[in-house]
Protein backbone atom coordinates (compact mmCIF):
# COMPACT_ATOMS: atom_id res chain seq x y z
CA UNK A 1 0.00 0.00 0.00
CA UNK A 2 2.88 2.42 0.67
CA UNK A 3 3.95 1.97 -3.11
CA UNK A 4 0.50 2.84 -3.87
CA UNK A 5 0.31 5.75 -1.30
CA UNK A 6 3.53 7.32 -3.25
CA UNK A 7 2.85 6.56 -6.79
CA UNK A 8 -0.35 8.72 -6.22
CA UNK A 9 1.80 12.06 -5.13
CA UNK A 10 3.89 11.78 -7.91
CA UNK A 11 1.60 11.61 -10.32
CA UNK A 12 0.02 14.82 -9.52
CA UNK A 13 3.09 16.34 -9.16
CA UNK A 14 3.80 15.14 -12.04
CA UNK A 15 0.35 16.11 -13.85
CA UNK A 16 0.65 19.77 -12.20
CA UNK A 17 4.35 20.25 -14.28
CA UNK A 18 2.68 18.74 -17.38
CA UNK A 19 -0.05 21.19 -17.21
CA UNK A 20 2.20 24.12 -16.39
CA UNK A 21 4.40 23.18 -19.27
CA UNK A 22 1.46 22.90 -21.63
CA UNK A 23 0.40 26.46 -20.63
CA UNK A 24 4.00 27.42 -20.93
CA UNK A 25 3.82 26.50 -24.36
CA UNK A 26 0.40 27.78 -25.29
CA UNK A 27 1.75 31.66 -23.68
CA UNK A 28 5.19 31.60 -25.47
CA UNK A 29 2.97 29.93 -28.81
CA UNK A 30 0.97 32.86 -28.69
CA UNK A 31 3.07 35.29 -28.06
CA UNK A 32 5.20 34.22 -30.72
CA UNK A 33 2.43 34.28 -33.17
CA UNK A 34 1.03 37.49 -32.30
CA UNK A 35 4.71 39.58 -32.65
CA UNK A 36 4.76 37.98 -35.89
CA UNK A 37 1.48 38.51 -37.17
CA UNK A 38 1.90 42.54 -36.19
CA UNK A 39 4.98 42.54 -38.34
CA UNK A 40 3.56 41.03 -41.09
CA UNK A 41 0.11 42.56 -41.17
CA UNK A 42 -2.12 39.26 -40.53
CA UNK A 43 -5.56 39.11 -39.48
CA UNK A 44 -5.55 40.56 -36.25
CA UNK A 45 -3.46 43.56 -37.22
CA UNK A 46 -4.06 43.91 -41.07
CA UNK A 47 -3.67 47.60 -41.55
CA UNK A 48 -7.22 49.41 -42.17
CA UNK A 49 -7.63 51.41 -45.75
CA UNK A 50 -5.71 51.12 -48.77
CA UNK A 51 -2.42 49.04 -49.19
CA UNK A 52 0.87 51.20 -50.09
CA UNK A 53 0.50 49.85 -53.59
CA UNK A 54 -2.76 50.74 -53.93
CA UNK A 55 -1.75 54.90 -53.06
CA UNK A 56 0.69 54.91 -55.12
CA UNK A 57 -1.27 53.74 -58.05
CA UNK A 58 -3.86 56.48 -56.93
CA UNK A 59 -1.02 58.65 -57.03
CA UNK A 60 -0.10 58.07 -60.37
CA UNK A 61 -3.68 58.41 -61.71
CA UNK A 62 -4.04 61.93 -60.07
CA UNK A 63 -0.76 62.82 -61.69
CA UNK A 64 -1.63 61.61 -65.11
CA UNK A 65 -5.19 63.77 -64.60
CA UNK A 66 -3.03 66.63 -63.58
CA UNK A 67 -0.96 66.40 -67.00
CA UNK A 68 -3.85 65.95 -69.10
CA UNK A 69 -5.43 69.41 -67.92
CA UNK A 70 -2.44 71.33 -68.25
CA UNK A 71 -3.89 72.03 -71.74
CA UNK A 72 -4.03 75.57 -72.94
CA UNK A 73 -7.36 76.83 -73.88
CA UNK A 74 -8.24 80.29 -75.08
CA UNK A 75 -10.86 83.01 -73.87
CA UNK A 76 -12.03 85.12 -76.23
CA UNK A 77 -14.80 87.86 -75.94
CA UNK A 78 -17.55 88.64 -78.40
CA UNK A 79 -17.54 92.26 -78.86
CA UNK A 80 -14.21 94.24 -79.82
CA UNK A 81 -13.39 96.67 -77.13
CA UNK A 82 -13.47 100.44 -78.60
CA UNK A 83 -11.85 103.51 -77.00
CA UNK A 84 -11.14 106.64 -77.37
CA UNK A 85 -7.06 107.81 -76.84
CA UNK A 86 -6.07 110.72 -75.95
CA UNK A 87 -2.65 112.78 -77.94
CA UNK A 88 -2.53 116.37 -76.67
CA UNK A 89 -5.62 118.00 -78.43
CA UNK A 90 -6.65 114.98 -80.28
CA UNK A 91 -8.33 112.29 -79.71
CA UNK A 92 -7.86 109.09 -81.32
CA UNK A 93 -9.37 105.54 -82.06
CA UNK A 94 -8.26 102.63 -80.63
CA UNK A 95 -9.94 99.39 -81.29
CA UNK A 96 -8.14 95.93 -79.55
CA UNK A 97 -9.69 92.08 -79.15
CA UNK A 98 -8.07 90.57 -76.95
CA UNK A 99 -7.88 86.41 -76.58
CA UNK A 100 -6.99 85.43 -72.49
CA UNK A 101 -4.63 82.06 -72.80
CA UNK A 102 -5.50 80.18 -69.28
CA UNK A 103 -4.10 76.45 -68.39
CA UNK A 104 -6.54 73.86 -67.89
CA UNK A 105 -10.59 73.34 -68.36
CA UNK A 106 -10.93 74.87 -64.51
CA UNK A 107 -9.22 78.01 -65.25
CA UNK A 108 -11.17 77.93 -68.58
CA UNK A 109 -14.20 78.41 -66.77
CA UNK A 110 -13.16 80.73 -64.23
CA UNK A 111 -12.40 82.98 -66.32
CA UNK A 112 -15.68 82.70 -68.51
CA UNK A 113 -17.76 83.07 -65.18
CA UNK A 114 -15.95 86.36 -64.18
CA UNK A 115 -15.64 87.62 -67.86
CA UNK A 116 -17.57 90.82 -67.21
CA UNK A 117 -14.96 91.50 -63.74
CA UNK A 118 -12.14 91.02 -66.61
CA UNK A 119 -13.75 93.00 -69.15
CA UNK A 120 -14.08 95.91 -66.71
CA UNK A 121 -10.55 95.65 -65.99
CA UNK A 122 -9.03 95.61 -69.24
CA UNK A 123 -11.80 98.88 -70.04
CA UNK A 124 -10.19 100.36 -67.14
CA UNK A 125 -6.37 100.15 -67.95
CA UNK A 126 -6.86 101.00 -71.48
CA UNK A 127 -8.64 103.74 -71.61
CA UNK A 128 -5.14 105.17 -69.15
CA UNK A 129 -3.04 104.56 -72.15
CA UNK A 130 -2.11 107.30 -74.66
CA UNK A 131 -1.71 107.11 -77.96
CA UNK A 132 1.92 108.27 -78.28
CA UNK A 133 2.95 105.52 -75.78
CA UNK A 134 1.12 102.83 -77.67
CA UNK A 135 2.04 103.97 -81.11
CA UNK A 136 5.49 101.52 -81.25
CA UNK A 137 5.45 97.69 -80.56
CA UNK A 138 7.18 98.41 -76.85
CA UNK A 139 4.16 100.23 -75.45
CA UNK A 140 1.91 97.65 -76.84
CA UNK A 141 3.88 94.79 -75.09
CA UNK A 142 3.70 97.31 -72.15
CA UNK A 143 0.10 97.54 -72.57
CA UNK A 144 0.10 93.33 -71.94
CA UNK A 145 1.91 93.20 -69.55
CA UNK A 146 -0.03 95.93 -67.80
CA UNK A 147 -3.45 94.18 -68.40
CA UNK A 148 -2.02 90.47 -67.35
CA UNK A 149 -0.84 92.59 -63.77
CA UNK A 150 -4.55 94.18 -63.18
CA UNK A 151 -6.38 91.02 -64.38
CA UNK A 152 -4.50 88.33 -61.98
CA UNK A 153 -4.60 90.61 -59.37
CA UNK A 154 -8.56 91.47 -59.59
CA UNK A 155 -8.50 87.47 -59.64
CA UNK A 156 -6.32 86.79 -57.45
CA UNK A 157 -8.91 88.92 -55.28
CA UNK A 158 -11.99 86.98 -56.23
CA UNK A 159 -11.14 83.44 -56.73
CA UNK A 160 -7.68 83.37 -54.51
CA UNK A 161 -5.54 82.08 -58.19
CA UNK A 162 -4.07 84.07 -60.69
CA UNK A 163 -6.18 81.93 -63.85
CA UNK A 164 -4.95 84.06 -66.33
CA UNK A 165 -1.32 83.15 -68.28
CA UNK A 166 -1.36 85.43 -71.13
CA UNK A 167 -2.90 88.04 -72.79
CA UNK A 168 -2.91 88.17 -76.37
CA UNK A 169 -4.37 90.83 -79.10
CA UNK A 170 -5.78 89.16 -82.01
CA UNK A 171 -6.61 92.54 -83.31
CA UNK A 172 -5.22 95.97 -82.73
CA UNK A 173 -6.26 99.05 -84.53
CA UNK A 174 -5.54 102.70 -83.78
CA UNK A 175 -6.70 105.43 -85.80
Amino acid sequence: MSDEADKAPKKRRLGKWIIIILLVLLILGGGTYTGIAYLNNLPPFEPSGPTPEEIAAQRVAEEQAMLSDVSDHYVTFDQAFTFNVPDGNVNHMMQIEVALMVIGPQNEELAKQHSSLIQAVISEVTSRQTYSSLVNQSGRQRLKRLLLEAIRSKMSGVVQKPVVEKVLFTNFVMQ
